[in-house]
């Protein structure tokens, strides 16, 4: 008990959303995807968001990474990351934090992934964005990432394709893309839908043991209540 509470006075929010509003114009009215909703994430920590399609989940996603175009705009609330406000940032200051400080892993790896790049160069362009790192070193710590996210032979994958790999080695992929500049908040977006169920329970079974070794704060984003109990320390339910 005494070591909890000492764990718990060193805890601090890392993200905190407040009342967050966002909207899209249509032809048909205002619809309000997501409409007041607010929950924290401590450094470290994890929570999942839960709810059906259509409830706003991955709308919240988009809007912690500023990444809602038109017609969709953020109409309201704050989204505090170590107590600066994303919704406030320039499109400058919210590029240094977005891929460097927060990640977003999306449910379909092909869409997140180059078709006409390796996936090896695909690392090193996350790496070389936020760091000043040569190429031969970039590629290195590729085939790092990739060992830490248990793709099979990484120095001959990293010069692979997105179209030869498995749907579960490109998820690996888009993981490692993630973690490369080491962020303190990983927002995972129904990470697994798309894979069968083996392949789901080892890329949950990664993201539970990189979030022991790296300590990187988890949001996941699902429909599945089940992935939440398993992975999740908190839940807010959409």
């Amino acid at each position: 008990e005494a070591s909890m509470r000492i764990v718990g006075s060193t805890s601090h929010n890392l993200l905190e959303v407040k009342d967050l509003r966002t909207y899209f114009k249509t032809s048909a009215g205002t619809v309000k995807a997501v409409d007041g909703v607010s929950f924290d994430i401590a450094a470290g920590s994890s929570l999942g968001i839960v709810g059906e399609s259509g409830s706003g989940k991955s709308v919240t996603s988009l809007s912690i990474m500023r990444l809602i175009e038109p017609p969709g705009y953020v109409a309201g609330g704050h989204i505090l990351y170590k107590s600066r406000d994303i919704v406030n940032l320039t499109e400058r200051e919210i590029r240094a934090v977005r891929g460097k400080d927060i990640c977003l892993v999306f449910q379909d790896p092909m869409a997140a992934l180059n078709p006409v790049y390796t996936v090896g160069a695909q690392v090193v362009e996350a790496l070389q964005a936020h760091q000043d790192i040569g190429r031969k070193d970039a590629m290195d710590r590729a085939v790092e990432l990739f060992k830490l996210v248990g793709i099979p032979a990484p120095e001959r994958r990293v010069y692979e394709y997105p179209h030869k790999l498995s749907g579960g080695m490109r998820q690996r992929v888009t993981i490692a893309i993630a973690l490369a500049n080491e962020p303190d908040l990983l927002i995972l977006d129904e990470p697994t839908t798309a894979l069968d169920v083996t392949i789901q329970a080892q890329i949950l079974d990664l993201i539970k043991d990189l979030r022991n070794r790296i300590n990187t704060a988890v949001l996941l984003i699902t429909h599945d209540i089940g992935v939440v109990r398993e992975m999740c320390e908190q839940v807010v339910v959409m």
